[in-house]
């Protein structure tokens, strides 16, 4: 699988909800979707809690420039 940016593991984690909300596949396709999705999960959150401490760290040494 190529390595996707930010948004389209997004994107591509919404088509897998959907698909696995549908019920209609094999069980084996199933579980291989559940863990790409969950992988892409964290992907995802690790990606946020990142900019998150860049946004936290950047006022903080903003402020220690005053």
């Amino acid at each position: 699988m190529k390595e996707l940016d930010y948004q389209g593991a997004f994107r591509r984690l919404e088509e897998i909800a959907g698909l696995l909300e549908e019920g209609s596949l094999p069980l084996e396709e199933s579980l291989r979707l559940f863990e790409e999705g969950t992988k892409l999960a964290a992907r995802l959150r690790a990606t946020l809690g990142a900019a998150e401490q860049k946004l936290t760290i950047v006022p903080l040494e903003e402020s220690a420039d005053e």
